[in-house]
């Protein structure tokens, strides 16, 4: 597949193909046709979106005639967190509308559920990049929050392949559950429908704390659901939920959960 060219395919409303995306180093293949973006990403082999601004082309020689003049390093917004290579920046929608929508756009062809994209105003962007050259900051996920929504403190979340099984679904969940109890809310939950990789990233989180909220409890015959909840700040629905896929649960018996705890 040349780096130079996507050609336009004709016969592209039989073409079942999903384009593949070529950013900084990396190239990967994407997951869902959707009718959200724009017509044309779903008529070529490859779209190119530039690392640090997320402007996208499907011509390789535009994509690298923007590279050389793009002056952006970093998403534009206020940097929340960093470790070592790894920083978060919370980007305001009704700020940096454009930014926002590419953020939206992208996140359609890899979650088939509904995104927002014209009305990015609403919401907040945590945008996850990793640092790998000094002081320029490659885009390689996010989460978004719904404004005045106190309850639900994830409306969507990505990690872009390359940058998967490295733990920064679990870090973007732990960041948002942060930013609740730092507002004063003391449970959250993200909304669904949940993807199959989100699902499979909330239950590795879930279950992480919820064992280590057990272990401190060892010698105690009963302990609530609710206060699960309180120590952990993971909703009370989820937690249930999240304990029936281990088996834990044993029983229901007068509106009370029995856990079992040999495992």
């Amino acid at each position: 597949m040349s780096n130079d060219t996507s050609k336009i395919n004709n016969t592209s409303t039989t073409n079942k193909a999903r384009p593949w995306i070529q950013t900084g180093r990396y190239e990967f293949e994407t997951v869902c046709r959707s009718t959200l973006c724009p017509k044309e990403w779903l008529q070529v082999e490859k779209i190119y979106v530039c690392e640090y601004c997320l402007k996208t082309t499907i011509q390789g020689t535009s994509a690298r005639r923007h590279h050389t003049k793009c002056t952006q390093t970093r998403p534009p917004g206020c940097l929340i967190y960093t470790q070592k290579d790894v920083s978060v920046f919370e980007v305001c929608g009704w700020k940096a509308k454009t930014y926002c929508e590419d953020l939206c756009l992208i996140a359609t062809l890899f979650i088939e559920s509904k995104i927002e994209i014209k009305n990015v105003h609403r919401f907040r962007f945590y945008v996850l990049t990793v640092c790998h050259n000094d002081n320029q900051y490659e885009f390689a996920g996010f989460f978004s929050k719904l404004q005045y929504q106190e309850r639900l403190n994830v409306s969507c979340l990505l990690i872009l392949p390359p940058y998967r099984n490295r733990g920064f679904g679990s870090l973007m969940v732990h960041i948002s559950y942060a930013l609740s109890r730092l507002a004063n809310i003391h449970t959250g939950t993200p909304e669904r429908p949940l993807s199959t990789q989100g699902l499979l990233c909330y239950r590795k989180y879930w279950k992480s704390k919820i064992f280590d909220y057990l272990l401190t409890k060892t010698n105690e015959e009963q302990i609530a659901i609710n206060d699960i909840s309180k120590a952990t700040s993971i909703f009370t629905c989820d937690i249930i939920e999240t304990l029936a896929s281990l088996n834990m649960i044993r029983m229901l018996e007068k509106d009370k959960l029995i856990i079992y705890r040999s495992q």
